[in-house]
C-alpha cells in the first residue's frame, strides 16, 4: 500500500476508514515509514516526544526549526515564539485582521462568482502575517509563491524551480537581518533576529529558517481552513442561516471545520525506541507517519464522524498538532477565520456554488483549495 496516491486528493476520508479498520498499522511500500490512523495511536504518538522523535519532519530536505527539533533545544526555540506570539500582540491584531478582512469583503459583490481563493482565502492571511513580520505587503504574490514552493504546491514546478524559489526567499530573509539588528521595531522578525538563546543570538540559518517558518504558518493554515469551511456552507445553505442567526457559534464551526476536513493531513515522527503497536514491532531508528485528517474521523472517538456537525461535543483533534509542537500559527489562524467569517455572514444571505470547477491543493500533507468558484447573494 502506499499513502501518496494523486486519486486520493480528492477525498482521502474513504480509503482512511478503511485504513483503520483494516490495517491499524501498515508500512508504505514507497517511503518505508508505517503508517498509523487510529486516534489512540496518533496521541500516544504525537505527545510522547522523548519516544518519537521530529526529526522525521526534516528528512523532505528543509528542515525549519521547531519543526524538525526535539527539547531542549525546540523548548528554547519554542520560548522565541511565546514571547513574540504575546496575548497583547494578538489583542492588537484584531483590529488589524478586521480592518483587512473588511476591506477584501467590500470587493466581493453580491450575486457576482468570484474564485474565493484569489479573492479572500490567500491574500488575507499573507497581508496579516506580511504586517506582523514588518515585511512589505506589496510582494504577497513572492510570499505566496514561495510559501508553495516550500510546501512543494506550487502547480506545475519543476524540482529547480522549487529549489531556486526557497533560495530566494531565504536571501530575502537573509538581507532582513543586519537591518533589524541595527533597528529592531515592534514586528516578529526584529524579535527573530534580536533573541537570544543560552546568552547567544540565533545564527544566521536558523533566523532565516524562523522567518520561513512564520512565513509559511502565518498564511497556510488560514488559507486552507478558511477554503475548507466555505467550501461545506457552500452545500449546506441550513448551517449558514444558522451561523448568520447565531454568530457565536462560528468558533464551533471552525472547530468542527478542524477536525472535519484540517488543513494538514498528516505529521512524521522517528521512533527513539524499540516498540510495538498491534503485534507489529517498530523498531528505534524508523519513521511513523501519523494521519491525524484519520484520527479526527475515528469512530472510537468521535459520533458519525463523516457527518459535519455544529453541534458536536468537543473532542480532542489533531488538527494543529498536539503537545509541545502545537501549531504556532493557531491563534492567528483562528482569529483570521473567525473575523472572515463574521464579515461574510453579516453581509450576506448565503453562499452557493459559483462558475467553473474547484481544484484542491495538490498535496496530500496540505488539504486546501487552489480555486474555489463561490456566489455569494
Amino acid at each position: 500500500m502506499r499513502l501518496l496516491q494523486p486519486g486520493m486528493i480528492d477525498d482521502p476520508y474513504p480509503s482512511y476508514a478503511h485504513w483503520q479498520a483494516n490495517h491499524p498499522i501498515w508500512q508504505d511500500d514507497q517511503t518505508g515509514h508505517w503508517v498509523l490512523t487510529r486516534h489512540t495511536d496518533v496521541h500516544q504518538v504525537l505527545r510522547n516526544h522523548a519516544q518519537f522523535s521530529s526529526a522525521a519532519m526534516g528528512n523532505g530536505g528543509n528542515p525549519l526549526p521547531l519543526l524538525s527539533d526535539d527539547p531542549p533545544r525546540h523548548t528554547e526555540l519554542r520560548g522565541i515564539v511565546n514571547r513574540a506570539f504575546t496575548s497583547r500582540m494578538l489583542k492588537k491584531m484584531e483590529s488589524t485582521v478586521s480592518d483587512i478582512a473588511d476591506e477584501m469583503i467590500l470587493n466581493v459583490d453580491a450575486g457576482k462568482p468570484l474564485d474565493i481563493v484569489k479573492a479572500l482565502t490567500i491574500p488575507l492571511p499573507v497581508v496579516v502575517i506580511s504586517r506582523m513580520m514588518g515585511i512589505p505587503e506589496e510582494r504577497m504574490d513572492d510570499f505566496k509563491h514561495w510559501s508553495d514552493a516550500m510546501t512543494g504546491t506550487l502547480a506545475g514546478a519543476t524540482k529547480d524551480e522549487l529549489m531556486s524559489a526557497v533560495m530566494e526567499m531565504a536571501a530575502f530573509f537573509q538581507g532582513l537581518i543586519p537591518e533589524r539588528r541595527a533597528n529592531p521595531g515592534d514586528d516578529l522578525v526584529s524579535a527573530v533576529v534580536n533573541s537570544e538563546v543560552d546568552g547567544k543570538t540565533l545564527s544566521d540559518n536558523d533566523i532565516i529558517g524562523f522567518n520561513i517558518l512564520l512565513l509559511i504558518a502565518g498564511n497556510e493554515t488560514t488559507t486552507n481552513l478558511l477554503g475548507n469551511l466555505l467550501n461545506v456552507l457552500q452545500h449546506r445553505p441550513e448551517l449558514w442561516q444558522e451561523l448568520r442567526a447565531h454568530p457565536e457559534r462560528i468558533d464551533a464551526a471552525i472547530e468542527e471545520l478542524l477536525r472535519y476536513d484540517s488543513p494538514v493531513q498528516f505529521l512524521m515522527r522517528t521512533a527513539t525506541q524499540d516498540m510495538e503497536f498491534y503485534g507489529q514491532p517498530v523498531a528505534a531508528g524508523e519513521n511513523v507517519t501519523v494521519i491525524t485528517g484519520a484520527a479526527n474521523r475515528d469512530p472510537r472517538v468521535f459520533e458519525a464522524p463523516q457527518e459535519f456537525n455544529l453541534a458536536r461535543p468537543k473532542g480532542r483533534h489533531f488538527s494543529l498538532g498536539f503537545g509541545i509542537h502545537f501549531c504556532i500559527g493557531a491563534p492567528p489562524a483562528r482569529l483570521e477565520a473567525r473575523t472572515a467569517m463574521t464579515a461574510l455572514l453579516a453581509k450576506f444571505d448565503g453562499v452557493e456554488p459559483g462558475v467553473g470547477e474547484s481544484r484542491r491543493v495538490q498535496s496530500q500533507l496540505l488539504r486546501g483549495f487552489e480555486k474555489l468558484p463561490l456566489k455569494f447573494g
